[in-house]
C-alpha cells in the first residue's frame, strides 16, 4: 500500500498537469526538436554533397561520427541549461508564494514532497531527451556509431539530467530566494561542464609539454598521474563522453581498460562512463536525502 501511495505522489500529477496544460512546454519541446533537427541537416546535407563515389568507408564513418558527436554536445548543452531550471526554483518558489506552510499541513510528508516536486522536473527532462534519439538515424546510416555507443551516450546525458536536477532541489531547499537558488545551480552545472573539462585540457597540455621528463618516471609514479587524470575526466559528462569514445575505438573493451606503462607493464582502468554514471547516482542520492532533511529541518 505504501508502494502505491508513493507512485500516486500528488506532487507529481499536479506539476506534470500544470507544466503540460500551457503551450510553453509544447512550444519548448518543438523548439528543441527543431533546433537539433536543423543542426544535424544541416551537417548532414554539407557532408553528403561533399562525398562522391570515391569517398572511402572510414571517411563515412567519421562524417557519422562528427554528427553523433554534434548531437550529443546540442543534447548536452539543453539538459544542462533545462534541468537546473525546473527544479531550482521548486521549493524557494513555494517560500515566496507563502504556499509552503500550507503544503505543509497536509498529509504529505517531506520525502513525498521534495521526491515529487523533484520528478515532476526530471520527467520533463527525460521527456526533450528521449524524443531526440531517434536524430541519430543518420550517424547510423553513415555507420560512424554502434549501438553501445549510443546506449552510452545517453545514459550520461540522462545521469547528468539526474545530477543537475537533484542539485537545483538542494538549492531550492537550501534557500529562501529563487534566483539567488537558481544562480548557484547554474554556476556549479556549468563549472562541471564547461569550466572542469577546460581545466583538464590546461592540465594535458602542461604535462605534454613535460612529457619526456615524465617517460623517466617510475612505473608507481605514471601509474598515480594515470588513475588521477582518468578520475578527473570521469567525473564530468564531457570527459566520460571523450575518453570513453576514444577507448572504444582503439577496441577496448566497455568495462574495463588496459593502459600501458614502462618495462611491458599495464594497469586496468574501469571505463570513464562507469566511473560517471556512478558518481552521478551517488552525488543525486546525497542531494535528495539533504533536499528532505533541509525540508523537515525548517519545518520543525
Amino acid at each position: 500500500m505504501s508502494d502505491y501511495r508513493r507512485l500516486n505522489n500528488p506532487v507529481i500529477l499536479k506539476e506534470i498537469r500544470t507544466r503540460m496544460r500551457g503551450n510553453r512546454a509544447f512550444l519548448l519541446l518543438t523548439a528543441h526538436l527543431f533546433i537539433l533537427v536543423l543542426a544535424v541537416g544541416l551537417v548532414y546535407a554539407w557532408f553528403m554533397v561533399s562525398l562522391n563515389a570515391s569517398s572511402s568507408l572510414e571517411q563515412r564513418r567519421i562524417f557519422g561520427k562528427v554528427l553523433f558527436g554534434l548531437l550529443l554536445w546540442m543534447e548536452l548543452v539543453m539538459v544542462s541549461f533545462i534541468a537546473p531550471a525546473l527544479t531550482s526554483g521548486m521549493i524557494s518558489s513555494e517560500r515566496e508564494r507563502q504556499t509552503f506552510d500550507l503544503m505543509r499541513v497536509t498529509l504529505l510528508s517531506p520525502s513525498a514532497l521534495v521526491l515529487g516536486k523533484y520528478a515532476s522536473g526530471l520527467v520533463f527532462v527525460f521527456l526533450l531527451l528521449f524524443t531526440s534519439i531517434p536524430l541519430n538515424a543518420p550517424a547510423f546510416l553513415l555507420g560512424g556509431i554502434l549501438p553501445e555507443e549510443l546506449g552510452i551516450g545517453v545514459l550520461i546525458l540522462a545521469i547528468t539530467a539526474v545530477a543537475f536536477c537533484a542539485l537545483g532541489m538542494f538549492f531550492s531547499s537550501l534557500l529562501s530566494r529563487t534566483l539567488v537558488s537558481t544562480t548557484l545551480t547554474y554556476t556549479v552545472a556549468i563549472t562541471l561542464v564547461f569550466g572542469l573539462p577546460m581545466v583538464f585540457l590546461a592540465v594535458i597540455f602542461f604535462f605534454g609539454t613535460i612529457s619526456s621528463g615524465i617517460s623517466e618516471w617510475t612505473p608507481v609514479k605514471q601509474a598515480t598521474l594515470l588513475c588521477i587524470g582518468w578520475l578527473g575526466a570521469s567525473i564530468t559528462p564531457v570527459g566520460s563522453m571523450v575518453v570513453t569514445e576514444v577507448a572504444l575505438s582503439s577496441q577496448q573493451g566497455l568495462w574495463l581498460l588496459k593502459i600501458p606503462l614502462q618495462n611491458n607493464l599495464t594497469i586496468t582502468l574501469v571505463s570513464p562512463w562507469v566511473i560517471y554514471v556512478g558518481l552521478g547516482l551517488l552525488l543525486s542520492i546525497v542531494l535528495l536525502w539533504a533536499s528532505v532533511w533541509l525540508v523537515k529541518r525548517k519545518e520543525e
